[in-house]
């Protein structure tokens, strides 16, 4: 059942944030971004609220009814209103093309996807910054209420209180990122990574006074650090798919966003090992483990980003160039009767 849902709802992610790509202008792509990340990652902690909430009382059974019952409700509302968009109809550079009466009609092919994943910077910084910093995420979606009933000696209420207060930092911090993010891009494209850089690195620390603070009930200071911890941790995480869309054509993308979407469930997956192999191969707490994995990473994927403040504006820059290219011959060959098609790459 896991296995079944899991991939369901991985597969969706990625043409969801494609959909974004061909309804939304780049300018306004940050924005339409945060809305569904908020979205998703408020559904997620609310889950583990309702679960925590609902298990004891009704049996750990339910909540797995309720998610489902959600899901195939959520999967009518897909097939009723949701219509496929023109593929590439917000790329300014394609405009003249598409009032012309011609398509975005190029395909993926292997060797355009294999460019993208190889050649493009852009493409490599996201991917590994995905899974660096996915790796504490992954710990806190599995361990948090845990270490805070466990570790820090919460009830479980209190446990789930908090769980459910980062949770709002986390929708909160969605929102606001995609917007800081827009304002970035209009201001200068590179100066949307390096905000990105510098809210992850100022994530850690909020972490580290919920993870490491004396707490004996949910009250205002455990409650400020967990709020502050889900809104600053959130608010780079956003701008990563705008990112991914801006520098692939539109037949990349999906594929593309699908690659990221594996490496950070595998990110995922692997921050829950991470910390039992390190209880286990060098006897060391939780509390410890938590600390070193979420510093070490974190940092790391800041560092990653101030390298894609370089190569963001270039790649960007090189496939509007190729799409332009693309929409001139599309032109020229509609005019005379004819059509185009070509390969990612």
């Amino acid at each position: 059942a896991r296995f079944i849902c899991g991939g369901v709802r991985s597969g969706s992610v990625p043409v969801a944030f494609s959909f974004l790509g061909d309804l939304f202008d780049t300018e306004d792509r940050n924005a339409a971004s945060s809305g569904l990340t908020a979205m998703m990652g408020t559904g997620i902690i609310l889950g583990q609220v309702y679960a925590g909430m609902a298990g004891p009382k009704w049996g750990w059974q339910q909540p797995f009814y309720v998610s489902g019952g959600l899901s195939i409700f959520s999967a009518l509302l897909v097939l009723k209103f949701v219509r496929d968009p023109v593929r590439g109809g917000k790329e300014k550079v394609l405009q003249d093309m598409l009032r012309q009466g011609a398509r975005y009609e190029r395909k993926l092919t292997l060797g355009g996807f294999w460019h993208a994943m190889t050649r493009n910077e852009s493409n490599l910084i996201l991917m590994w910054q995905g899974f660096f910093s996915s790796v504490p995420w992954g710990i806190v979606f599995v361990f948090l209420n845990d270490y805070l009933s466990q570790e820090q000696g919460l009830s479980v209420p209190d446990a789930t209180f908090l769980v459910f207060v980062f949770g709002l930092g986390c929708a909160l911090g969605g929102v606001l990122g995609g917007y800081l993010g827009q304002l970035c891009m209009a201001k200068d494209r590179s100066y949307l990574p390096l905000f990105m850089s510098a809210t992850t690195f100022l994530g850690i620390f909020p972490f580290l006074g919920l993870l490491d603070g004396t707490f004996h009930y949910a009250g205002p200071l455990p409650c400020l650090f967990a709020f502050l911890a889900g809104c600053i941790a959130s608010l780079p995480s956003v701008n990563v798919r705008p990112c991914l869309i801006n520098v692939n054509p539109p037949e990349a993308r999906g594929a593309t966003l699908t690659a990221a979407n594996l490496i950070i469930n595998c990110a995922r997956g692997v921050g829950p090992s991470f910390i039992t192999m390190m209880g286990g191969i060098w006897g060391v707490n939780r509390c410890y483990s938590f600390n070193i994995t979420l510093i070490a990473f974190w940092t790391v994927t800041s560092i990653q980003l101030v390298f894609l403040a370089w190569s963001l504006p270039k790649d960007q820059d090189k496939m509007e160039t190729e799409l332009a290219r693309y929409a001139e011959s599309a032109i020229k060959m509609n005019g005379d009767g004819g059509g185009v098609e070509g390969g990612g790459g």
